[in-house]
């Protein structure tokens, strides 16, 4: 399992950090897109012919009351994301945890996407960038905290 630890660390340093293009309105803060991550990690991973399988597993769904009492449904999803290389077979494994909440049939989806969103900022050690500077690079960043 040689070649493709030397490939991560190329897929590492490619996707060294991610601009926080989205906003929260309604609680005013800046974040990164699940598409800004999936997209920056994906055009790295397709570079080093690195092939992504993503096996979700629904570890929980429960009713949840918001603070209006409305009842909501919040799912908690783990996934696991196998790295093939293309040429050699060898592969590797990330994991990611994540929770979605909706009223109606897509608190599955939200949790699938946090999860596979955190799966790549984790093992890839992604910084969140609140702005980046001409070359590339952050002008500040997020250190994320395990669970």
């Amino acid at each position: 399992m040689q070649k493709i630890e030397k490939i991560f660390v190329e897929v590492m340093r490619e996707c060294s950090h991610v601009a926080k293009n989205g906003t929260n309105e309604f609680y005013k803060y800046k974040y990164a897109t699940a598409a800004d991550v999936l997209e920056k990690v994906n055009a790295s991973l397709t570079k080093h012919d690195l092939a992504s399988v993503v096996t979700p597993s629904l570890l929980s769904v429960q009713e949840v009351s918001t603070a209006k009492g409305n009842i909501e449904r919040l799912a908690t999803v783990e996934v696991s994301v196998m790295l093939i290389d293309s040429e050699s077979g060898e592969s590797i494994t990330l994991k990611g945890l994540g929770s979605g909440q909706d009223a109606s049939d897509r608190a599955l989806a939200k949790a699938q996407t946090m999860a596979l969103k955190y799966a790549y900022l984790a093992s890839l050690l992604l910084l969140l960038a609140t702005t980046l500077k001409p070359t590339g690079t952050p002008t500040r960043s997020c250190i994320l905290k395990p669970l």
